[in-house]
Protein backbone atom coordinates (compact mmCIF):
# COMPACT_ATOMS: atom_id res chain seq x y z
CA UNK A 1 0.00 0.00 0.00
CA UNK A 2 1.11 3.62 -0.74
CA UNK A 3 0.76 6.05 2.10
CA UNK A 4 1.17 9.85 1.36
CA UNK A 5 3.84 10.08 3.53
CA UNK A 6 5.36 7.38 1.24
CA UNK A 7 4.89 10.04 -1.91
CA UNK A 8 6.04 13.09 0.28
CA UNK A 9 9.49 10.90 1.31
CA UNK A 10 9.93 10.65 -2.84
CA UNK A 11 9.65 14.29 -3.14
CA UNK A 12 11.89 15.17 0.03
CA UNK A 13 14.30 12.24 -1.57
CA UNK A 14 14.45 14.20 -5.33
CA UNK A 15 14.86 17.62 -3.45
CA UNK A 16 17.98 15.86 -1.44
CA UNK A 17 19.15 14.47 -4.75
CA UNK A 18 19.03 17.78 -6.65
CA UNK A 19 20.67 19.95 -3.78
CA UNK A 20 23.98 17.27 -2.94
CA UNK A 21 24.40 16.37 -6.61
CA UNK A 22 23.14 19.00 -8.52
CA UNK A 23 20.63 16.56 -10.08
CA UNK A 24 17.63 14.32 -9.58
CA UNK A 25 16.29 10.95 -11.12
CA UNK A 26 13.18 12.95 -12.17
CA UNK A 27 10.58 10.53 -10.21
CA UNK A 28 7.01 10.77 -10.64
CA UNK A 29 7.06 11.82 -6.96
CA UNK A 30 4.63 8.92 -6.34
CA UNK A 31 5.66 7.21 -3.47
CA UNK A 32 6.55 4.13 -5.53
CA UNK A 33 10.58 3.94 -4.76
CA UNK A 34 9.85 4.29 -0.72
CA UNK A 35 6.88 1.75 -0.70
CA UNK A 36 9.41 -0.55 -2.25
CA UNK A 37 11.88 0.27 0.48
CA UNK A 38 9.21 -0.31 2.95
CA UNK A 39 8.60 -3.55 0.98
CA UNK A 40 12.49 -4.53 0.80
CA UNK A 41 12.88 -4.33 4.47
CA UNK A 42 10.11 -6.29 5.00
CA UNK A 43 7.91 -3.31 7.36
CA UNK A 44 5.45 -2.01 4.73
CA UNK A 45 1.55 -2.55 4.89
CA UNK A 46 -0.49 -4.67 2.38
CA UNK A 47 -4.25 -4.93 1.16
CA UNK A 48 -4.33 -8.21 3.56
CA UNK A 49 -2.93 -6.27 6.85
CA UNK A 50 -5.29 -3.47 5.90
CA UNK A 51 -8.57 -5.62 5.39
CA UNK A 52 -7.72 -8.52 8.37
CA UNK A 53 -7.16 -7.25 11.84
CA UNK A 54 -7.71 -2.90 11.85
CA UNK A 55 -6.04 -2.80 15.39
CA UNK A 56 -2.75 -4.59 14.20
CA UNK A 57 -2.77 -2.68 10.92
CA UNK A 58 -3.01 0.62 12.96
CA UNK A 59 -0.08 -0.15 15.55
CA UNK A 60 2.02 -1.31 12.34
CA UNK A 61 0.83 1.62 10.74
CA UNK A 62 2.21 4.04 13.55
CA UNK A 63 4.86 2.27 13.62
CA UNK A 64 6.51 2.87 10.07
CA UNK A 65 4.56 6.33 9.72
CA UNK A 66 6.98 7.22 13.02
CA UNK A 67 10.22 5.56 10.88
CA UNK A 68 9.93 7.96 8.21
CA UNK A 69 9.47 10.78 10.69
CA UNK A 70 12.43 9.96 11.99
CA UNK A 71 14.39 9.49 8.56
CA UNK A 72 12.76 12.69 7.48
CA UNK A 73 12.48 14.93 10.04
CA UNK A 74 10.38 17.80 8.23
CA UNK A 75 7.88 15.01 7.07
CA UNK A 76 4.00 15.48 8.69
CA UNK A 77 2.04 12.82 9.19
CA UNK A 78 -1.56 12.85 10.51
CA UNK A 79 -1.57 9.35 12.48
CA UNK A 80 -4.90 9.65 13.40
CA UNK A 81 -6.68 11.09 10.48
CA UNK A 82 -4.56 8.64 8.07
CA UNK A 83 -6.01 6.15 9.96
CA UNK A 84 -9.55 7.35 10.33
CA UNK A 85 -9.15 7.86 5.81
CA UNK A 86 -7.82 3.60 5.89
CA UNK A 87 -10.56 2.63 8.21
CA UNK A 88 -13.00 4.28 5.88
CA UNK A 89 -11.05 2.78 2.82
CA UNK A 90 -10.80 -0.58 4.61
CA UNK A 91 -14.73 -0.79 4.57
CA UNK A 92 -14.97 -0.14 1.30
CA UNK A 93 -12.69 -2.56 -0.38
CA UNK A 94 -12.93 -5.48 1.64
CA UNK A 95 -15.14 -7.42 -0.21
CA UNK A 96 -13.82 -6.96 -3.14
CA UNK A 97 -9.95 -8.10 -1.91
CA UNK A 98 -9.45 -11.62 -3.03
CA UNK A 99 -6.57 -14.36 -1.96
CA UNK A 100 -4.41 -13.73 -5.36
CA UNK A 101 -2.15 -17.01 -5.02
CA UNK A 102 -5.65 -18.60 -4.65
CA UNK A 103 -7.38 -17.41 -7.39
CA UNK A 104 -4.44 -17.96 -10.18
CA UNK A 105 -4.49 -21.17 -9.17
CA UNK A 106 -7.69 -21.97 -9.73
CA UNK A 107 -7.65 -20.07 -12.67
CA UNK A 108 -4.91 -22.16 -13.84
CA UNK A 109 -5.90 -25.25 -12.34
CA UNK A 110 -9.93 -25.35 -12.56
CA UNK A 111 -12.24 -25.05 -15.29
CA UNK A 112 -10.34 -23.40 -18.47
CA UNK A 113 -9.94 -19.65 -18.48
CA UNK A 114 -7.99 -17.31 -20.38
CA UNK A 115 -6.25 -14.78 -18.28
CA UNK A 116 -4.88 -11.27 -19.80
CA UNK A 117 -1.76 -9.24 -18.01
CA UNK A 118 -0.92 -6.17 -19.16
CA UNK A 119 2.63 -5.17 -17.97
CA UNK A 120 4.03 -1.37 -17.87
CA UNK A 121 6.90 0.60 -18.72
CA UNK A 122 9.77 -1.31 -20.88
CA UNK A 123 12.69 -3.05 -20.24
CA UNK A 124 14.85 -0.53 -19.83
CA UNK A 125 13.02 0.93 -16.90
CA UNK A 126 13.50 -3.12 -15.34
CA UNK A 127 14.35 -2.78 -11.67
CA UNK A 128 16.87 -5.79 -12.49
CA UNK A 129 17.58 -4.95 -16.40
CA UNK A 130 17.56 -1.49 -16.98
CA UNK A 131 19.61 1.45 -17.47
CA UNK A 132 20.20 1.72 -13.01
CA UNK A 133 20.05 4.09 -11.41
CA UNK A 134 17.23 5.60 -13.76
CA UNK A 135 14.61 2.48 -13.50
CA UNK A 136 11.26 2.34 -12.21
CA UNK A 137 11.00 0.30 -8.73
CA UNK A 138 9.88 -3.00 -10.31
CA UNK A 139 10.15 -5.72 -12.64
CA UNK A 140 8.59 -4.31 -15.82
CA UNK A 141 9.23 -7.59 -18.32
CA UNK A 142 7.98 -10.74 -19.21
CA UNK A 143 9.61 -11.99 -15.69
CA UNK A 144 7.67 -9.40 -13.54
CA UNK A 145 3.98 -11.85 -14.53
CA UNK A 146 5.51 -14.89 -12.71
CA UNK A 147 6.61 -12.74 -9.42
CA UNK A 148 3.79 -10.17 -9.54
CA UNK A 149 0.97 -13.05 -10.06
CA UNK A 150 2.88 -16.22 -8.44
CA UNK A 151 2.31 -18.06 -11.78
CA UNK A 152 5.33 -20.53 -12.38
CA UNK A 153 6.82 -19.63 -16.03
CA UNK A 154 5.57 -22.70 -17.93
CA UNK A 155 2.24 -21.21 -17.55
CA UNK A 156 2.65 -17.84 -19.37
CA UNK A 157 1.65 -18.44 -23.09
CA UNK A 158 1.75 -16.46 -25.56
CA UNK A 159 3.47 -12.68 -25.35
CA UNK A 160 2.81 -9.76 -27.21
CA UNK A 161 5.16 -6.68 -26.83
CA UNK A 162 4.00 -3.57 -27.80
CA UNK A 163 7.25 -1.56 -29.49
CA UNK A 164 7.82 2.15 -30.28
CA UNK A 165 10.58 3.15 -32.26
CA UNK A 166 12.35 5.45 -30.43
CA UNK A 167 13.06 5.64 -26.63
CA UNK A 168 11.00 8.42 -24.56
CA UNK A 169 11.64 8.93 -20.78
CA UNK A 170 10.29 10.57 -17.58
CA UNK A 171 13.13 12.60 -15.28
CA UNK A 172 16.94 12.31 -16.67
CA UNK A 173 19.34 8.97 -17.28
CA UNK A 174 20.06 7.59 -20.92
CA UNK A 175 18.27 8.92 -23.84
CA UNK A 176 19.81 8.37 -27.05
CA UNK A 177 16.80 9.39 -29.25
CA UNK A 178 17.09 12.63 -27.17
CA UNK A 179 17.27 15.81 -30.00
CA UNK A 180 18.67 19.23 -29.29
CA UNK A 181 17.73 20.67 -32.22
Amino acid sequence: LVFDFHQAADGIQEQQRQEQAGKNLGTTKKGIGPVYSSKAARSGLRMCDLVSDFDEFSERFKVLANQYKAIYPTLEIDIEGELKKLKGCMEKVKPMVRDGVYFMYEALHGPPKKILVEGANAALLDIDFGTYPFVTSSNCTVGGVCTGLGMPPQNVGEVYGVVKAYTTRVGIGAFPTEQDN
